[in-house]
């Protein structure tokens, strides 16, 4: 029985390592350069590489131990918890090389086969709501290594360890590959995008004389044979040049009053940017928090349909999600429309966007983005025939990507409920499981 597994404090079974100061005057923009894993990076049940900052391998000699290796389990120490649960995972093959930045604690147990069963037991609601208890302050939220090390458990036989961590890491390797999936997917469209709208691949083809490679003649022939100047260069003949603005329409966003809590805890998805996917996820499905049509009828926010693109505005400024249910969003995000009707081709439009913002600042961060830095940015448009293409196109490519981030939503769901009841005894191996073959 449970209650006959000994108790005993988290520092009797682990070793934990705070991270490296790494300055960031040092940081590197090599893309071959070790990875840095912050707090940042760490999202409730996994790492998240958005935003990652590098290291060169030169400066990282002698800093060996801060290397974080697979099966590692990583919390964060400032900002512990966020509405979205506690900022714990473990790290995959896929996150390594990479470092341990101070303020992330990398927690290892003695034996690396008890790595699965660690990282269960501290994403259970009760370690979850241990840190909670322990942490302090109010400017930023932060426990201290003891205070991690204090928690105490009830330690399961080695069996039912052994047991339990098979049962993570199958569900982590399912997570993981439908995640690598979407990258791959998500690449893709990333990479047709660039070929039709940004490298002009058709047109360059068919003015060639030649027939473009991997289109359908039907499709190819939507396509110009020839180019035009334009201000922004040389473009295809009968395409425009056109403010960002003239091709989308904006939605602006809201906040219903948080003193009114008949606005709150309804069943409509409410937007922030703590909601914004990986970017090879694409779609956001699901958010924190939630409203009411009462909330969503007295504030300034907008129901938005299936297939806006959200770009954060200000605080964590361009931010990129497609609406994948219809949800309401806050005032710090934009909903943009595209006025062909299209979904997919104001998405990757906008993420181009981004980019051009970056390069115009020289990849340093831009505080803010207005209705007037949208106007700014000048783009290419194609016809709207081409637009439709693209769409069919790639629609079996973006839908691919969304069920396989429902599916890996679905499985990381089981595992979170599975895992406190196999922990806490109130369920049989048996029964786990048959669960988790169910869930193929």
């Amino acid at each position: 029985m449970c209650s006959e597994w000994p108790l005993i404090p988290l520092r009797d079974f682990v070793d934990l390592l705070a991270g490296f100061a790494f300055k960031s005057t040092g940081y590197s923009d090599g893309q071959d350069d070790v990875r840095l894993l912050r707090g940042d990076n760490i999202a409730p049940g996994r790492v998240r590489w958005d935003g990652v900052k590098r290291w060169s391998r030169e400066n990282a000699v002698g800093l060996e131990r801060y290397a974080l290796e697979p099966g590692d389990v990583v919390l964060a120490m400032d900002r512990p918890w966020i509405p979205a649960g506690l900022k714990v995972a473990q790290v995959q093959a896929a996150d390594t090389p990479s470092y341990l930045v101070q303020r992330v604690a990398r927690i290892r147990p003695a034996s690396r086969e008890d790595c699965s069963f660690l990282f269960a037991l501290l994403s259970t609601p009760e370690f979850e709501s241990y840190i909670q208890n322990v942490t302090t302050g109010t400017a930023v939220p932060h426990i201290s290594a003891k205070q991690i090390l204090d928690f105490e458990f009830r330690l399961p036989p080695a069996y039912v360890r052994a047991k339990v961590g098979e049962i993570v890491a199958a569900l982590n390797e399912r997570i993981t590959l439908l995640r690598e999936t979407n990258t791959t997917l998500e690449a893709i469209a990333q990479a047709l995008f660039k070929s039709w709208f940004v490298d002009f691949d058709p047109v360059h083809a068919r003015a060639r004389g030649e027939q473009p490679a991997g289109l359908a003649p039907e499709v190819a022939a939507l396509f110009p044979d020839s180019f035009e100047e334009s201000a922004l260069g040389m473009i295809p003949r009968g395409w425009r040049v056109l403010s960002f603005t003239e091709t989308i329409d904006v939605i602006g966003g809201g906040t219903p009053k948080t003193s009114i809590s008949e606005y709150w805890n309804g069943d409509i998805p409410w937007f922030s940017v703590v909601d914004a996917p990986a970017t090879t996820d694409v779609f956001v499905i699901e958010t924190e928090k939630h409203i009411t049509c009462e909330g969503l009828n007295k504030s300034s926010t907008k129901l938005l349909p299936v297939g806006t693109t959200i770009i954060s505005a200000r605080g964590t400024v361009g931010r990129l999600a497609l609406v994948g249910q219809a949800m309401a969003m806050n005032q710090s995000c934009y909903g943009l429309s595209g006025k062909a009707g299209d979904v997919y081709f104001t998405y990757f439009s906008t993420h181009r966007l981004v980019e051009t913002l970056k390069q115009r600042t020289h990849g340093s961060v831009f505080d803010t983005i207005t209705r007037d830095t949208l106007a700014g940015v000048s783009v290419v448009y194609p016809q709207t025939i081409v637009i439709t293409a693209f769409e069919e196109t790639i629609a079996p490519v973006m839908e691919r990507i969304k069920e396989n981030l429902i599916q890996a939503r679905t499985l990381a769901t089981l595992r979170d409920t599975l895992l406190p009841r196999l922990i806490s005894g109130q369920l049989r191996l048996p029964e786990a499981e048959a669960m988790v073959e169910g869930a193929s």
